[in-house]
Order: structure tokens, then C-alpha cells, then sequence
């Protein structure tokens, strides 16, 4: 009698699976929406006004309050789990789309802030954990920030403190002995031009600030960094030996030079570079 009880559940159980994910021919692309609309199910507004959200940060000391402004809309904490219309609920907070916390008040405390660009973002949502939506669309509300709130010169200092971590820090130390003591220097590791590559990438949002020779300057040396990664990763897979690894690595850091001149050209309008210069 157990036996076919269980038998019954697991027939029942694999055939809802099967129904809920469609018909075979459905696109990989159709079952992620499936499947996320079914984790995250909506309500439709229908009335007249629909809710607005407006999220605002403001500093306080050194932490954060997240200001949420709603309108046609409440959030109600004592009726959750009761209701499920769209006009009464809460928030969902986001941190780059990681699920942070419940907003059910205006302003809401905001101890840290993950270092870096950041999206902030609140989602309104019945009291039945269904996003609130119009015409199918999430109502929503979402703020972008850096932080640390560097300017650029601050930022360039940053980066250079990060670069000197990659060899001067305990573990870069460390790093660096165990080099030594196979015959190699510091740069002759991908961990530490990684390490190098990722400090000189915490810029990244100041691009735009760059002028033109210095955005140049900026991305000849990324790339730079990159293949001399490549490079050191295939030396230490045994993929080519140490004294080809040292030649094609000396030809990519002198390789800068030369594309910043022909750079150079470039931007001053100069039709062509020769090894003596723009003609």
C-alpha cells in the first residue's frame, strides 16, 4: 500500500515538473522566463493611478539612508502575507541584483556599501510576495553610485596603492620570495600582473574624465597587461620556456612605447610614425 502511494506522489510530482516547464520545443531562452516568473510572480495594477517609487541616498556621517518615495501606494508590514493587490506592500532592495532586505518604511539604514559602481535598486511588491506591475512592467525605482565617492585624482592615487600591494603586501611578499627563489622577478608571475591589471582597472569608471592620450595610454597598457598574463600563465603550464617567455614579454613592454608614439601621430594628426618619429 506504501509502495503505491509513493508511486502516485512521484508520478504526480514529475508530471507537474513536466507540465510547469511547457512543451519540449520551448527555447532555452522561453523557459528562463518561465521559470523566473514563476519564482518571481506579479500583480497587475489596474487601477487608475498607479504606484510610483523615487529612491534617493543620502550620506549621514559614514553610513547611508535609503529614501524611498511612493505614491499611490503603502507599505503595510502588519498585513503581510494577508493581501495581494497593488497598492498595499513593500519594497524589495537590491544590490546589484542581490536581494538585501524588505523596505517597509520611507527611510531605511544602510551600514556598508559594497565598494565599486553600484546599482541600488527597489522593487514594490504586494504583501503576497508578487511584483507590482503595469502593463507587465516591473514599477520600479533604481540609483547608481561609486563608492568610495573618489574624484579622479583620488581614484589614480587609490590605484597606485593598490599597485603597490601586489609586491609589497604580506601576500605579494610572500609571492615574491617564492619567485626569487625560482630565479624569477616579480613581474614574471600572472598572479602578480593580474594583481597589477585589477588595480589599474579600479579606474575603470573614470574614463570618461580621461583625455584623449590618456584614455590611449590607458588601454594600451590593459592590453598590454593582458597578453603578458596570457603569456606568464602559458610559461607556468610548462607551454613555452623561460627564456622565450622573458623575449616575447620584453618585446610587449617595449611594444608600449611604440604604440603610444604611433598614438601620438595619430592624435596630432600626423599621417604616419617611422622609428624616427611622426612624418
Amino acid at each position: 500500500m506504501i509502495t503505491n502511494r509513493l508511486a502516485v506522489f512521484f508520478l504526480i510530482l514529475f508530471s507537474t515538473v513536466a507540465l510547469a516547464d511547457g512543451p519540449m520545443e520551448r527555447t532555452q531562452e522561453e523557459r528562463i522566463k518561465f521559470w523566473k516568473e514563476y519564482y518571481n510572480p506579479k500583480v497587475e495594477a489596474t487601477q487608475d493611478k498607479a504606484p510610483e517609487i523615487k529612491i534617493t541616498l543620502h550620506k549621514i556621517g559614514p553610513f547611508f539612508q535609503l529614501q524611498s518615495q511612493i505614491k499611490n501606494f503603502k507599505f503595510t508590514p502588519e498585513r503581510d502575507m494577508k493581501d495581494n493587490n497593488a497598492w498595499t506592500g513593500y519594497g524589495k532592495l537590491y544590490i546589484n541584483r542581490n536581494f538585501i532586505t524588505r523596505v517597509y518604511n520611507e527611510r531605511l539604514f544602510l551600514k556598508s556599501i559594497p565598494e565599486g559602481d553600484n546599482e541600488i535598486k527597489v522593487i514594490l511588491s504586494s504583501n503576497m510576495d508578487h511584483d507590482v506591475a503595469k502593463n507587465g512592467e516591473l514599477i520600479s525605482d533604481q540609483i547608481y553610485m561609486r563608492f568610495p565617492e573618489y574624484n579622479f585624482s583620488e581614484a589614480r592615487a587609490h590605484a597606485h596603492d593598490l599597485f603597490t600591494q601586489c609586491e609589497f603586501s604580506n601576500e605579494g611578499q610572500i609571492r615574491t620570495k617564492k619567485l626569487a627563489s625560482m630565479g624569477l622577478k616579480a613581474s614574471e608571475s600572472s598572479e602578480y600582473l593580474q594583481c597589477t591589471y585589477d588595480s589599474n582597472k579600479s579606474i575603470d569608471s573614470f574614463t570618461n574624465e580621461m583625455s584623449k592620450i590618456q584614455r590611449a595610454h590607458y588601454d594600451v597598457v590593459n592590453t598590454t597587461l593582458e597578453n603578458r598574463i596570457s603569456l606568464w600563465k602559458s610559461y607556468e603550464m610548462n607551454e613555452i620556456n623561460l627564456s622565450d617567455a622573458r623575449t616575447k614579454d620584453l618585446e610587449l613592454v617595449n611594444g608600449v612605447e611604440t604604440k603610444m608614439e604611433q598614438m601620438a601621430c595619430s592624435l596630432n594628426n600626423r599621417a604616419t610614425y617611422s622609428a624616427n618619429g611622426c612624418k
